[in-house]
């Protein structure tokens, strides 16, 4: 499978014109041959705690009819981010990963599970309570969402059924050591293909580096574009599911010894 990183410098709060700035990078990565551009949390807006400014109604939203105008259009899947706003009032907002084929067909669609309380985010988006798993060009393929990449159980339980896993981020500069070192760590651990994809630029008070990154199920770096705006393009061997038979981690995991151990606390 053929990947596009596209790490976007979105406009802050601005869909449109950050749809715009993104309309050539889904253009250029078909024209690679990508199967599937991916961009990075709430792609076109950033992780805004304003949700009356970000927020779209999720059955009409402008920014998924746009992307699936576009998906169209260049004949290739885009996974993308955006905020769905509450169905009734006194709810709260929703952050999703969204994954589009080449027909505009919503092929599956992920709540973030993890909201960053550390930031407030927890205050203005309702947590996700169930994990997703896209069947794409003969693979499987779990969605998660920034915060989600220091939860390692939920890794574990992702790629039960899924040998690739797509992680979207809003992930600041400060942090970049932390981000490289767990998208390595998750795909080791898993024994997945990890492809992590960050935005770039400075929004609302801090800077993005980016490094937007695929990693193979054995931890090695396939490829990794880092302080600019731009697509990376990395091939995803199938070799998952043979290298969990071959070296089987999981047949030592003691799933129910650990759930016996949370319980004791």
């Amino acid at each position: 499978m053929r990947v596009a990183l596209g790490q976007l410098n979105m406009v802050w709060e601005d869909r449109d014109a950050s749809l715009a700035h993104a309309e050539p990078m889904i253009r250029q990565a078909a024209e690679q041959k990508a199967d599937v551009i991916v961009f990075p949390e709430m792609s076109f807006t950033g992780v805004s705690l304003h949700t009356d400014r970000v927020a779209e109604p999720y059955d009409t939203a402008p920014t998924v009819h746009k992307i699936q105008q576009l998906a169209v259009k260049y004949g290739i899947a885009i996974a993308f981010g955006w905020a769905a706003a509450p169905e009734q009032e006194g709810q709260l907002a929703a952050n999703l990963f969204t994954f589009i084929d080449t027909e505009g067909k919503r092929l599956g669609e992920y709540t973030k599970i993890h909201p960053f309380t550390y930031g407030g985010e927890a205050d203005h988006y309702a947590k996700g309570d169930h994990l997703v798993s896209i069947p794409f060009q003969g693979r499987k393929i779990g969605l998660l969402i920034c915060y989600d990449l220091r939860f390692p159980e939920l890794f574990q339980a992702a790629s039960e059924q899924n040998d690739i896993l797509f992680v979207i981020a809003n992930w600041p500069s400060i942090r970049r050591d932390h981000w490289q070192t767990l998208l390595r760590a998750r795909a080791m651990e898993t024994q997945s293909y990890v492809v992590g994809v960050n935005c770039y630029g400075e929004h609302d008070g801090s800077y993005y580096s980016g490094d937007s990154m695929a990693v193979d199920a054995i931890g090695n770096r396939l490829g990794i574009l880092s302080d600019r705006e731009g697509i990376l393009i990395c091939d995803l061997e199938d070799r998952a599911w043979s290298l969990r038979q071959k070296f089987a981690i999981r047949e030592d995991r003691r799933e129910d010894l650990y759930f016996h151990l949370y319980r004791q606390k």
